[in-house]
Order: structure tokens, then C-alpha cells, then sequence
């Protein structure tokens, strides 16, 4: 088997991949019109700020495949996902209503985008690690969810931006955290030594003829 990348050109290589395919997404939707480009600058700075969180979080999944590499580029992707909450929260009003965030049913719409439409992403992501060795299959599986989802919900927010951040805060934080902590508890599915060594058998197995 090849060695692989450096777990920063691997990370560099799947965002630029994500990057494009969100893109598609959203123009597949006629999302780009007059309301994305009418929002404040707050908006831009979390999107920037998710697709930051979408190349550390991928980094660190793909360093912590790696035996002997440190671990503090996990600490990385958390403050950087710290940071782009921060942003949502400094660009939301102090007083806005809970209730009315809470039953803004349109936001299901973001919600299906955000897993739907991160789907792909995820099973490339995957993919790549499993060609690593899963010496810590919850913190990759994580890290790999966070860095598909906060980049789904980049693609969510062009395609319906909306009026104010706290509804992003609340739903798409939420949906990153939920399908972040589901990734962890569900990894050894995934990230298993027997299911990665099983994929290993049938991709390095040679041809027989």
C-alpha cells in the first residue's frame, strides 16, 4: 500500500472537494440570489469561520489515523469550532425569542441540507480515513462529522439565509453538535480494526486470473 499524504495535504485535498460539491449544491438550488448578498457582514465572518472549522476538523481526523503523531490538532478543531459558535452568537440579538426560534418550522428545510446533502461528504471523508489505523475511532468519527457538517451548513445558510444568526445559532449548531456526538457513539461501526482491516483485505487483495 502507498504511504499516504500528510494529514494536512489530505485534509487541503477533501476541502477542495467539499467546497466545489456545496457549491454545486447551491446553485443546483437557485439559492444565489439578492438574500445572501444583502446580509450583514457577521454572516460572512461564520461562514468563513465554518469552512476554517471544516479544514482544522478534517486535519485532525485525518492526524489521529496516523500512529505517533500529537493530538493538539484536535485541540485546534475545537477552538476553531468554539470560534465560529462565538461568531454566531456575537452576531445575534441579546433579547431575540426563544419560542420563536425554537418553532421556526421552515428550518427542517436546513436541517434535511445539512445531513441529506452532507451524506457524500461524509462517505468520502470516511473512505480516506479508513486507510488510516483507527487508534481512537470516537475522536475521528467526531471530528470527521464536524468537519462535514459545519461545511453542509455553510451550503444551508447561502441556499436560505436568514434574518437573524440566533436561528442558525440554535438549529445548525445544534445539528453539528447532535450529529457530531451520534458519530462518536456509533464509530466502532465504522472506524472498527475488523471492519478496517476487512476493507483492507478486499482493496489490496491482488487480481486472480
Amino acid at each position: 500500500m502507498a504511504p499516504l499524504r500528510r494529514p494536512g495535504m489530505r485534509a487541503a485535498m477533501w476541502l477542495l472537494g467539499a467546497v466545489v460539491y456545496v457549491g454545486i449544491l447551491v446553485v443546483g438550488m437557485n439559492a444565489v440570489k439578492g438574500d445572501a448578498a444583502g446580509v450583514g457582514a457577521g454572516f460572512w465572518v461564520s461562514q468563513i469561520a465554518a469552512i476554517v472549522v471544516g479544514l482544522l476538523a478534517s486535519r485532525a481526523a485525518f492526524a489521529s489515523v496516523v500512529p505517533g503523531l500529537p493530538s493538539h490538532a484536535r485541540a485546534w478543531a475545537v477552538l476553531a469550532a468554539l470560534v465560529w459558535l462565538g461568531t454566531l452568537v456575537a452576531a445575534s440579538p441579546w433579547n431575540f425569542d426563544w419560542a420563536t426560534v425554537m418553532g421556526a418550522n421552515h428550518e427542517w428545510v436546513c436541517v434535511g441540507f445539512i445531513v441529506i446533502g452532507g451524506t457524500p461528504l461524509m462517505v468520502a471523508l470516511t473512505v480516506m480515513l479508513r486507510r488510516g489505523a483507527p487508534l481512537s475511532p470516537a475522536a475521528t468519527a467526531a471530528l470527521a462529522a464536524l468537519a462535514v457538517a459545519v461545511m453542509a451548513n455553510v451550503g444551508a445558510c447561502l441556499s436560505l439565509p436568514h434574518a437573524t444568526s440566533a436561528i442558525t445559532l440554535v438549529w445548525h449548531g445544534g445539528v453539528v453538535l447532535v450529529l457530531a456526538a451520534a458519530a462518536a457513539l456509533t464509530a466502532r461501526l465504522v472506524f472498527g480494526w475488523r471492519g478496517v482491516a476487512r476493507s483492507r483485505a478486499v482493496v489490496d487483495r491482488p487480481d486472480r486470473r
